[in-house]
Formats: structure tokens, C-alpha cells, sequence
């Protein structure tokens, strides 16, 4: 929803500013001299072809920008889609329970390159740590095969709770 209310305010900033410049290439059309040799250009006339050069030119960094915004929006869309179900897995499994393990995922600028999740947290064996990350493999292997998975698991003592 705050997406939403974001582009709706920068689209009415950019409809003002195409309208202003509009009116500039109108107004310079208007002042044109009327006594203008056949042979010459007049002022007005290379005026009005540079403002529309320049407003061709803000219009298609207008377009690149918001291709690029909707493109990484999709991305990351993506990305937590993904950390959601690696989340669901790790929740689900009950050999897990009590231990805080967090995956992240990670969208590069670029669509050439994967995804990566990065699972953290501390374990109390190599086994466990063994599990998490064969089970995280496996669901990011489901879905989709273009995402690197980085291990950032420590073995830690293991936490004895106060009764």
C-alpha cells in the first residue's frame, strides 16, 4: 500500500513536470519572430527542437526508471517468497525447535545473476548443522535452481534453559 501511494506521487510529480515543459516549448513557439529569412532557422524554431530533444530524452529516462523500479520490485518479491518457504521449512521441522535460525535472502541488481540465502544462526552440533543445510538446499532446489545458498551457521555450546 505505501508502494502504491509512492508511485502514485512520483507519476503526478513527473505529469507536472512534462506539463511544464510542454507549456515552455509552447511558449517558445509562440515568441517565434515573424520576419524570418527562408534560408536560416529562426531562434524560436532551435529553441522549440531543443526543448523537445530534451523532452524526448526526460520521457525515456522516465520509462528506463520505471522498468527498472518494477523489475526490482519483482525481484525482491521473489526473494521473499523464497525466504518465507525456507522460514516455513525450518519452522516445521522439529529437531529445530528452540534454536534460532534465520535465512536472508539477497536479490542482486542484476537479473544475470542468482539469488542467494544466507542461513544464520548458532546450532549446538554438526549434525543439526548438517540437517538445516540439506533441508534448505532441498526447498531452494524445489523452487528454483538459479540461488546459491551461504552457510553462516556457527556451532555453539549448547543452551541449557534456567527452570
Amino acid at each position: 500500500m505505501l508502494g502504491a501511494k509512492r508511485s502514485d506521487r512520483i507519476a503526478s510529480r513527473l505529469a507536472v513536470s512534462v506539463a511544464l515543459l510542454t507549456g515552455s516549448v509552447v511558449g517558445a513557439w509562440a515568441q517565434a519572430p515573424r520576419s524570418v529569412s527562408p534560408t536560416s532557422p529562426s531562434r524560436g524554431t532551435l529553441e522549440s527542437v531543443a526543448s523537445l530533444v530534451f523532452l524526448g530524452a526526460v520521457v525515456t529516462a522516465i520509462v528506463i526508471v520505471a522498468r527498472y523500479a518494477a523489475t526490482r520490485r519483482k525481484r525482491l518479491e521473489e526473494a521473499l517468497v523464497l525466504q518465507a518457504h525456507v522460514s516455513d521449512v525450518l519452522l516445521r521441522e522439529s529437531q529445530l525447535r528452540g534454536l534460532i535460525i534465520t535465512p536472508t535472502a539477497r536479490v542482486p541488481i542484476r537479473r544475470a545473476r542468482p539469488v542467494t540465502i544466507e542461513v544464520a544462526g548458532e546450532v549446538p552440533t554438526p549434525e543439526l548443522r548438517e540437517i538445516i543445510l540439506r533441508l534448505v538446499r532441498a526447498e531452494v532446489s524445489r523452487g528454483r535452481s538459479d540461488v546459491i545458498t551461504e552457510d553462516h551457521l556457527f556451532i555453539g555450546p549448547p543452551m541449557h534453559r534456567a527452570s
